[in-house]
């Protein structure tokens, strides 16, 4: 029951505590970190190495943190926080796209995930069509075997209009695509 769900449940157990008993944990502000030795900066590096940070682009104890908040809330085995929307929205794009995939967008999104996708995403072969989100027809009509993700902001920016998440996701279900 979607009504007796309550995020904050699923926090009373994270225990974080500051680096001099502060109740809260301290808050991180170092872009790099030191290390000891040559091997533990690789192992870091590597991604070997829990509890060692190489530079705060990639992670810090305050994102780690934060992460492991947001993920006990949302009941995810992870979550990554990003400086940026963009700082989000383009890894996890490129991520889920190749050369050659096909992207159908809102024409209604923030400017610069727009200027991404129109710019920037076709230099890698990646194609966007930009629809109006609000018509499940249109959006439908433009996918294609090579799309792989229907993108939209849930209340669009500037212009505020509303997605119709659930027919978007039955559509993405439809023909196995990312929301």
């Amino acid at each position: 029951n979607i009504m007796s769900f309550n995020p904050a449940d699923n926090i009373q157990d994270l225990q974080y505590f500051g680096e001099f008993g502060g109740v809260n944990p301290s808050i991180s502000d170092s872009s790099t970190y030191t290390f000891l030795s040559a091997k533990t900066m690789f192992d870091t590096f590597e991604g070997n190495a829990d509890g060692c940070y190489l530079y705060s682009r990639h992670s810090s104890p305050s994102n780690l943190y934060l992460g492991e908040a947001l993920a006990a809330m949302e009941g995810t085995e992870t979550a990554n926080v990003a400086a940026s929307g963009m700082g989000a929205i383009t890894p996890v794009l490129l991520q889920l796209c190749e050369a050659g995939d096909h992207i159908v967008s809102s024409r209604t999104i923030y400017g610069g995930t727009y200027a991404f996708l129109k710019n920037f995403a076709p230099r890698m072969n990646i194609k966007t069509s930009f629809v109006d989100i609000k018509k499940l027809d249109e959006v439908e009509a433009a996918i294609t075997k090579n799309t792989k993700v229907l993108y939209c902001e849930s209340v669009s920016n500037p212009l505020l209009e509303v997605a119709d998440i659930n027919g978007l996701a039955n559509l993405a279900k439809k023909y196995n695509l990312k929301l």
